[in-house]
Order: structure tokens, then C-alpha cells, then sequence
């Protein structure tokens, strides 16, 4: 704010002899000291924060979203500034040797205090130098978009914020239709092959991948900007090679167990995506269990309240990497389990389940001494038996085949 003022202290450096744009306009002043109101001791304007850790979090009770009455009237006195500077703008332009670069800077101001207009998308506005990168274009969107909530609008509530959610909206496709392409450099590709970790995971040999310089973060960012969550997620897994799903592993999971909507925010529909934290969360285990099957594990749980998913991806763990003791602890002399993984994040009732089942996946997957070690495990004495006398019967049947 204080910056903005000592930008327009300094037009009169450029006014050449026209004193109209050598002032700070009053309504300037009050938009700006309403701003400040609002945003008090926090670190940005747009949510509560904690100080420094010098307090807890607070509730915000108000937001550019539901703005007070006197901020509503210093805005609408500030969109009339803006306009006339337009307008002066247009008359200066045609004048002969006139040269006031910074009245489309002072105009840009205006437009952002007032929510005018997105300084983004006004070609009269392009040498304010306002908007030079892609951060200054989605940050230009999306403060005009907070201008557009409807306070008058009689149903209120989410009914206010139809326009907002229309330019989030708008702005979300765009930035899917302009593509990694855009925001990643060319020649911003190194020759680290990318998504190996995914491909591992899934069992499939990808072609050959550059990941970009920025291990993705370039498309990413903008993405989650326009709350494109799922596409910016799946992207950064699959454009950052290990790192990159490490990092959207991260975020996803974070966002979910905040219970933020994991999904690609349009006007039309917002339904979360019930599969993509899961497929995340799995892959990065399964790029960790050859190293660390208990660190695999950890992730795994990760999604409690995927009960099914969370029990067939355990299963999965302990097949492929056979690490029954560390997972599933081993039998003491009078037949109980102890010292396992599993009993750290599941009943002892449950692990029995899960083992007796992963003992039957390894029986339909023919892999029936693993199926044996499983049942001992899970205390299921009578199906090692069974299972025993089956595969004694298929030996001598062998056997006598071959005499």
C-alpha cells in the first residue's frame, strides 16, 4: 500500500506542467486504508495467519469476499477515478510529443484497487509494467475475481460468489488449454527420464521422458493457482519423475485430510477424484518398498479411510517384497505373532484377516509356500492344513503319473 501512494507521489516527476495527476486522490487513500484494515497484523490480505507463531490462527471476520459498506463506496470511487484516467489516457495519446509513461501505470493502480477491470486482459494497460510474467497474470486474475462477489445478491451465501466462481472457472481452462508447453521453457528439458517411479509402480515400461527444469512446478503452480487440483497433481507426478511424485504424494495427501476437494474446479461440476490420492499414495509406496517395506507401509495408511483399497495395496506389499517378519512379526513357541509392522496400525483381528486373505491371493498366484508362512502367521492352522494336504495330493498324483 505504501508503495502504491510513493508511486503516485513520484507522477509528478512526469507530469510535465499538468498538475491534474501530481495529487493523490482521496478515494486512493480510503481504499488503501481500508485494505490495511482488513488485512491488520497478517501476513497476506487474503487469510489469517498466525504472526509469526505468535498466536493461534483466528477466523477472518471479513474478507475481500464480503467487503463492508465503506469499502464498497471507496471502490466505487476509485472505479470512477479509473475511468477518467482512461479516458484522459485516450485524449493524451493522440496529443503530439506527450510523454507520460506513468499515467497507464497509474491507471493499472486504479483498476486494481477499484476491481474495475482485470489489469490482465486490458490492452490499454499493457506498458503499465504491471503484468510482465505468468505469476502477475494469474495473481492480476484472480484479485479481480474476488471484486466480482455479488454482496447485494439477494440469495446470498454461494449465490454472491456465482461471478467469482465463473472467472476461476474461466481462468482454470485457459490455463489447461495453453498446456505444460507454455509455462515450461523449451529448452528447459534436461535428460533425467521422468515418471519412472509411476511406471514402476504400475508395471509399465514407459518410452523414455525429459523431465523439465523445474521438476514440473512450472505448469503446476499455475494449475493449483487456478484450482485445477487433480490435473496439477497428476502433471507434477508425472512430468518430476521420483521427486515429483514424492511432492505431489505430499500435497495430496495434505489436501485431503484438510478436506479440500482433490478435483478440477469448473463452473459446470466439482466432483472430487475418488481415485487420484490413492493411485498417488500407492505408487510412491511402491517406489519405497525395495528399500524400506515398514516405510512403505507408513504411506499406505496413510488412507485409513480407503478400508478395501488400503487392504489390497497391504496385501500387495507384503507378496511382493516377501518382508513377512519386519510386516507381519514372527510366532512365538506358544503361537501367538508379535514384534509386526502391521500391528502398529491395524487390530490384531484385522492383521489376521489381511494375512489369511494375502495367503489366498498367493495361492491363486501359485505361490504356495508364501501362502503357508501367511496362514502360520495369521493363526489360520486349519486352512495350512487344508492347503498342506492339497498340495501333498497334487505331488503324489504327480508322481504317480510319472512311474
Amino acid at each position: 500500500a505504501e508503495s502504491i501512494v510513493k508511486q503516485y507521489a513520484a507522477s509528478n516527476n512526469y507530469n510535465n506542467g499538468d498538475d491534474s495527476f501530481s495529487e493523490v486522490d482521496p478515494a486512493v487513500l480510503h481504499i488503501i486504508s481500508q485494505l490495511v484494515e482488513l488485512q491488520q497484523d497478517q501476513e497476506t490480505i487474503f487469510g489469517d495467519s498466525t504472526n509469526g507463531n505468535t498466536r493461534l490462527p483466528q477466523q477472518v471476520e471479513k474478507s475481500l469476499l464480503s467487503p463492508s459498506q465503506t469499502m464498497l463506496q471507496s471502490r466505487r470511487q476509485v472505479c470512477e477515478l479509473y475511468e477518467r484516467t482512461k479516458t484522459r489516457m485516450s485524449s493524451l495519446s493522440g496529443g503530439a510529443n506527450v510523454d507520460m509513461p506513468f499515467v497507464p501505470y497509474r491507471a493499472a493502480c486504479l483498476a486494481l484497487l477499484g476491481g474495475a477491470e482485470s489489469i490482465s486482459e486490458v490492452s490499454v494497460l499493457e506498458s503499465s509494467g504491471l503484468v510482465k510474467t505468468v505469476e502477475d497474470y494469474l495473481y492480476a486474475s484472480l484479485w479481480h475475481a474476488l471484486h466480482l462477489a455479488d454482496t447485494t445478491s439477494s440469495i446470498g451465501g454461494e449465490g454472491g460468489l456465482q461471478n467469482v466462481s465463473r472467472a476461476v472457472a474461466r481462468l482454470g481452462k485457459l490455463v489447461n488449454q495453453w498446456g505444460p508447453s507454455y509455462f515450461e521453457q523449451q529448452d528447459d528439458f534436461g535428460d533425467v527420464s521422468a515418471s519412472s517411479a509411476v511406471a514402476a509402480a504400475a508395471g509399465v515400461a514407459s518410452a523414455a521422458q525429459k523431465m523439465p527444469v523445474s521438476g514440473g512446478w512450472a505448469y503446476t503452480l499455475p494449475l493449483l493457482a487456478s484450482q485445477q487440483y487433480a490435473t496439477a497433481l497428476a502433471y507434477l507426478a508425472e512430468a518430476g519423475g521420483g521427486l515429483g511424485l514424492l511432492q505431489a504424494t505430499h500435497v495430496g495427501v495434505l489436501m485431503d485430510a484438510a478436506g479440500l476437494s482433490v478435483s478440477d474446479y469448473s463452473n459446470a461440476s466439482n466432483v472430487p477424484s475418488q481415485t487420484l490420492v490413492p493411485m498417488l499414495v500407492a505408487s510412491f509406496s511402491a517406489s519405497l518398498q525395495g528399500l524400506d517395506a515398514e516405510a512403505a507401509l507408513k504411506y499406505l495408511v496413510l488412507l485409513s479411510s480407503k478400508g478395501k483399497f488400503v487392504k489390497e495395496q497391504v496385501q500387495r506389499l507384503l507378496l511382493e517384497t516377501r518382508q513377512f517378519e519386519i510386516l507381519a512379526g514372527k510366532l512365538a513357541s506358544d503361537g501367538s505373532r508379535s514384534n509386526a509392522a502391521l500391528d502398529s496400525y491395524f487390530s490384531k483381528s484385522h492383521v489376521s484377516s489381511i494375512l489369511a486373505d494375502g495367503a489366498n491371493v498367493a495361492i491363486q498366484s501359485g505361490k504356495p509356500a508364501d501362502a503357508a508362512e501367511l496362514l502360520v502367521l495369521s493363526g489360520h492352522f486349519g486352512a495350512l492344513f487344508t492347503l498342506m494336504n492339497r498340495e501333498l495330493a497334487a505331488y503324489l498324483v504327480a508322481s504317480t503319473q510319472e512311474e
